[in-house]
């Protein structure tokens, strides 16, 4: 307990968090599995190739992971250097283009910063704070401000009296629940979403609110809006699960259906090859019967044509005999 006064414990996970994390384990341990995905592939940045623990920090000093609209992710510092040449951003595993030039305005993934920051947490490693612009060391996460904060920001959260009934909680207890980063407005990107705007369906900061949404209907996201959004999370969730389902049975049938295949053409080259021995035996069968008739053939005529010539050779003897006689 650093800073003083009494930490209270924050809330356990919620069962949308538990029930994504574990189908999105599930998933990943088919697409290894079954798919024969190198999960090192899907959990890397596809520009610098880099695992997303270990990518570069961004200008803000963290690892921020952000996600294209083919879904594919790269670390933040691929996509600062990509936005400063570039308008649009070709993906290099699929060329799928996104044509956004705003970094904020690419979706974070969220999973993947949960993942970071927890695994930080369990090696023991530093988490810079998220309110003091030194980025000291934090060592407690603020669960109504969801930020990070080290010892001199918590001394000041407890001092406040805007911030002093929060819920502070132990960085080292954090792997055990939901750790989750701030989300700031892609327009005004020093401004936290804050209100929920139900005509838009959106989350919205302070300034948007006096903006372009002044005229809609916004509250605070809390108590049915945040019960509402997390039904409808676990319904979409639901039918992920479902979705997710059908595809692998599909993928099952599509993969049976290439075995049958296979073995088919496996089976049609071993009848070939059988054919093709069978034929060649009953060639060489042929040729050898052919070659005995030929050569009795051949044989026959010889011992004729021996027997002629061996006739005129007495004949032309004995006529030599009878003409040396008279001579």
């Amino acid at each position: 307990d650093i800073g003083g006064g009494t930490t209270r414990r924050g809330p356990r996970p919620t069962t949308v968090d538990v029930h994504m994390a574990d189908f999105l384990s599930q998933l990943a341990c088919y697409v290894s599995q079954e798919l024969g995905v190198d999960r090192q592939t899907v959990e890397s940045c596809v520009f610098c190739k880099k695992s997303f623990r270990e990518s570069r920090l961004t200008r803000s000093g963290k690892h921020e992971i952000k996600v294209l609209s083919c879904l594919h992710s790269l670390c933040g510092s691929c996509l600062e250097e990509s936005l400063q040449v570039n308008d649009v951003v070709m993906c290099p595993i699929c060329d799928a283009t996104t044509e956004q030039k705003s970094y904020h305005k690419y979706l974070c993934n969220f999973a993947v910063h949960q993942g970071i920051d927890r695994g930080r947490i369990e090696e023991q490693q530093a988490i810079a704070c998220d309110e003091c612009v030194e980025s000291c060391p934090a060592a407690q996460y603020c669960n109504q401000c969801v930020r990070n904060l080290c010892a001199q920001c918590i001394d000041h959260h407890r001092r406040s009296k805007a911030t002093s009934s929060h819920q502070l909680v132990s960085l080292s207890e954090m792997h055990e629940r939901g750790m989750h980063r701030a989300a700031f407005c892609s327009e005004h990107t020093e401004q936290k979403l804050e209100f929920y705007c139900a005509t838009c369906e959106a989350m919205c900061c302070r300034i948007c609110i006096m903006g372009e949404h002044e005229t809609h209907n916004y509250k605070l996201p809390a108590g049915g809006i945040v019960e509402a959004q997390r039904q409808s999370m676990q319904a979409q969730i639901d039918q992920m699960r479902e979705l997710a389902t059908k595809l692998q049975e599909r993928y099952r049938c599509v993969s049976k259906a290439l075995r049958e295949v296979d073995d088919g053409l496996q089976a049609s080259v071993a009848n070939l090859d059988m054919l093709k021995s069978e034929v060649g035996s009953a060639i060489q069968l042929r040729r050898r019967e052919l070659l005995q008739e030929v050569e009795a053939i051949s044989a026959a005529q010889q011992s004729a044509m021996k027997q002629r010539r061996a006739g005129l050779t007495h004949k032309m003897v004995l006529l030599w005999r009878v003409l040396a006689t008279r001579l």
